[in-house]
């Protein structure tokens, strides 16, 4: 009486009920027997039971790829899973990631905010859990960081310097001035100008930055 709940057909001797997804209630089936063209009918009823699914993720969220030392990327939850059951107001997301010193995972509300570590590059799985009257279903990506070849940095700058007219050459090491977080420090080069070499010349070898004072000269500059 009601294919939408049961849909019913015959072979042979053999009666088959297909239940239908996510229907439940109560119909009659009915049967009509017929031989020699006289027929006779007999009817039961079909009471389904409700229960209840979990939330399913419809609109599964793609692959996400970003580059190292990207700004925090927001992706929008509301319409990645259903519940046939239960309002989807009502599902909870949660977050985690495999691993979160490359990337780590928060969400408020409907909004999954991704928070991409500094200097960090590679792949990890991000698991989006969405949990509905007890019942859960997890979306699975993977979150790829492609590498960027940062500049050195100066993690020791050079304090000021003062010196006296006619001051013998000043000799600096500038081993640990530079940091390069992508490469080996030692392939780091250094230079060195003055901004008034008539005051005082600067040079640099390998590591060595040397200040030549000039005769008579005073003044401040920049190197």
């Amino acid at each position: 009486a009601n294919p939408d709940l049961v849909a019913v057909s015959v072979m042979g001797n053999l009666l088959t009920l297909d239940f239908q997804l996510n229907a439940f209630g109560s119909t009659a089936v009915n049967l009509t027997a017929t031989s020699n063209g006289m027929t006779v009918s007999d009817s039961f009823l079909v009471n389904v039971a409700a229960v209840d699914d979990p939330p399913v993720a419809i609109n599964p969220l793609p692959d996400v790829n970003a580059s190292e030392d990207d700004a925090n990327r927001t992706l929008n939850l509301a319409n990645i899973f259903d519940d046939v059951d239960d309002d989807n107001a009502s599902i909870s997301k949660a977050a985690s990631i495999a691993n979160p010193t490359l990337v780590t995972a928060s969400v408020v509300g409907d909004l999954l905010t991704l928070d991409f570590q500094p200097d960090m590059s590679g792949a990890t799985i991000l698991t989006v859990t969405a949990t509905s009257n007890g019942k859960t279903v997890e979306d699975r990506v993977t979150v790829q960081i492609a590498p960027v070849d940062d500049p050195p940095v100066a993690v020791n700058p050079l304090a000021d310097l003062n010196a006296s007219e006619d001051d013998a050459n000043r000799t600096l090491d500038l081993a640990n001035v530079f940091n390069d977080v992508d490469h080996d420090n030692a392939s780091i080069s250094k230079a060195a100008i003055s901004a008034k070499p008539d005051l005082v010349e600067a040079s640099v070898t390998d590591n060595l930055l040397t200040l030549d004072f000039q005769p008579n000269a005073f003044g401040s500059t920049n190197v």
